[in-house]
């Protein structure tokens, strides 16, 4: 099998994947060399961000069959396309759910404990004794309750949290999203990109949320009108927010998210782990074990 792993040079599992019996890789990111090899590529391993460069290489992908996902988004795909061809696309959905289960309570726990007080006190050798808080008893609304929320779910629940989920298609007892969004304590997002979820959080919906409540997106950024955040954020009407995700990626210098004070930023990593890329290296041979036997794993239905 030619493989053609369009991802970022520096990914880790891209050298083990050369081990790898019957499979021929060429790894790259750069526009001008993927045009020379893709007419040759028969697999193509993505890293979601490069999802729009499928459409520039579609006429040079005639041996491709099989296209698959790093991530668990597929909303950069040009699926307008891929409907038309017989092209099988996967992705590795699910695969990283406990280390983002891990990063919403760590979120969480920022803010109960105030560590950012914590360190500004450390570092101004300030000794000031108060009062924190623990997660036991609070409430905690997960907006997608595919694979990702509920491994925090489980992991509010152990901490003896009382998990609100919002699901696309509610189960008996389930609230809706405006009914617990007046209530939850704190507001987990980890539901993919659709027509339907772009703009999900929407200034109303951000400010009929508690003032002692934090939000926090480990889904997708745009799920959330982001500049509505940052002013509500400025103006204290929550208490505060961590954001894994944004609307552009790497997110611009200038940008208001940056200087916003009670307010946690990370690039994307609430998935990157050690432990990741051996669980996607071992998941990756399954897949392609799988591909070649006329059973592909994860298949996003309808492409």
């Amino acid at each position: 099998m030619k493989l053609l792993a369009i991802t970022p040079p520096a990914f880790a599992p891209l050298e083990r994947l050369n081990s790898i019996p019957g499979v021929e890789l060429f790894s790259t990111d750069d526009v001008e060399v993927l045009r020379d090899r893709a007419n040759t590529a028969e697999a193509i391993l993505l890293a979601p961000r490069y999802g729009s460069l499928l459409t520039e290489l579609w006429p040079e992908l005639e041996n491709t069959q099989w296209i698959h996902s790093l991530g668990a988004g597929v909303e950069t795909l040009p699926f307008d396309l891929l409907r038309e061809s017989e092209i099988v696309v996967t992705n590795s959905r699910g695969l990283y759910a406990d280390a983002l289960g891990e990063f919403a309570i760590a979120a969480m726990l920022w803010f109960t404990k105030d560590f950012r007080r914590l360190l500004r006190n450390q570092s101004a050798r300030h000794w000031e004794p108060w009062t924190i808080e623990r997660l036991d008893g609070k409430s905690v609304a997960i907006v997608g309750y595919g694979a990702i929320g509920k491994a925090v779910g489980r992991r509010a629940e152990a901490l003896g949290m009382h998990v609100l989920p919002v699901r696309r298609r509610r189960e008996s007892g389930d609230l809706t999203l405006d009914a617990v969004l007046v209530d939850a304590d704190f507001v987990v997002l980890s539901t993919p990109l659709t027509p339907h979820t772009r703009g999900l959080m929407t200034r109303e919906r951000l400010q009929s949320m508690q003032k002692t409540a934090v939000l926090i997106n480990i889904g997708r950024g745009a799920v959330v009108d982001q500049n509505a955040l940052t002013e509500i954020l400025a103006a204290r009407q929550i208490r505060g927010a961590a954001l894994d995700v944004f609307d552009t990626e790497p997110l611009p210098a200038g940008d208001p998210v940056r200087s916003t004070p009670n307010l946690i930023a990370t690039p994307h990593i609430g998935y990157v782990t050690r432990e990741a890329y051996a669980i996607f290296y071992a998941d990756f041979v399954e897949a392609i074990e799988a591909f070649r036997a006329g059973n592909p794993i994860r298949v996003i239905e309808p492409k």
